[in-house]
């Protein structure tokens, strides 16, 4: 009885607890969304800040420029370091990619579909890994010359987030568990004092059986000494106090 009273009362816990946790994860995955969104739109503004460098670059050299060359440029003219710090984000791999490096193979095919976006640039998460692809001209060509791509990991961005909302997060698991807590003291008392079932339900029927019967002989008691037919002899079921003082005095 004692083990089956201890399980209704862990089993409810744990799963209170579970709902506890599954509401903070939610919590975090919302921060985390939120957190990727703001990292797309800050990659892309670095992607198009590097676009305009790379514009400038190959209008120049269109023919000889090469991307090992155009990373010294960068660095020359802004510095990459200084540039991701400066939009707050640490990518994991950068690239620029030529269209001419593409249609000679040096390259695979399947970035082809980056050099003509819908929105202006694209956008894949797969593997863990988010990556921004924002194409870029020459002054003497209308299709793209090439694309900036930027990569980043998700599994730093998840670390920043969960390290950022750490506090809030165990705010959040110790308000709900202190609140869970005094739902459950309500609730354990209003089973008491409600007649139902337990301790006081099986106390009050047996002190209300008693009152019962007691009463019960009292007016059997009362109708014994109006009535005349009734033995003088006969004693009573209940006695008074005074009645036992009289005796006494006898």
């Amino acid at each position: 009885m004692r083990l089956k009273n201890k399980l209704g009362t862990i089993i409810p816990a744990l799963g209170i607890e579970l709902c506890i946790f599954a509401f903070v994860g939610l919590v975090f995955l919302f921060q985390f969304d939120k957190a990727k969104v703001e990292l797309v739109n800050k990659t892309r503004a670095i992607a198009e800040t590097i676009g305009e460098q790379a514009r400038s670059f190959f209008s120049q050299r269109m023919k000889e420029g090469t991307s090992d060359e155009f990373f010294i440029f960068l660095d020359q003219r802004l510095g990459r370091k200084k540039l991701f710090n400066t939009f707050e984000i640490a990518p994991k791999f950068f690239s620029v990619v030529l269209r001419r490096d593409v249609e000679s193979g040096k390259v695979p095919e399947e970035i082809k579909d980056d050099f003509y976006p819908k929105k202006g640039y694209t956008v894949s998460d797969k593997n863990g890994m988010v990556t921004v692809s924002v194409p870029f001209t020459i002054q003497s060509q209308s299709e793209p010359f090439g694309i900036v791509k930027i990569d980043s990991d998700t599994q730093a961005l998840m670390e920043k987030v969960f390290a950022d909302n750490s506090i809030l997060y165990a705010a959040i698991l110790v308000v709900l568990n202190n609140q869970a807590f005094i739902l459950y003291i309500l609730l354990r008392r209003r089973k008491e004092v409600i007649f139902e079932k337990g301790y006081l339900r099986e106390h009050s029927v047996g002190a209300l059986k008693i009152m019962y019967k007691v009463l019960g002989d009292i007016i059997q008691d009362h109708e014994g000494d109006v009535e005349p037919s009734k033995k003088q002899g006969e004693s009573k079921k209940v006695i008074s106090i005074s009645e036992l003082v009289e005796r006494r005095k006898k």
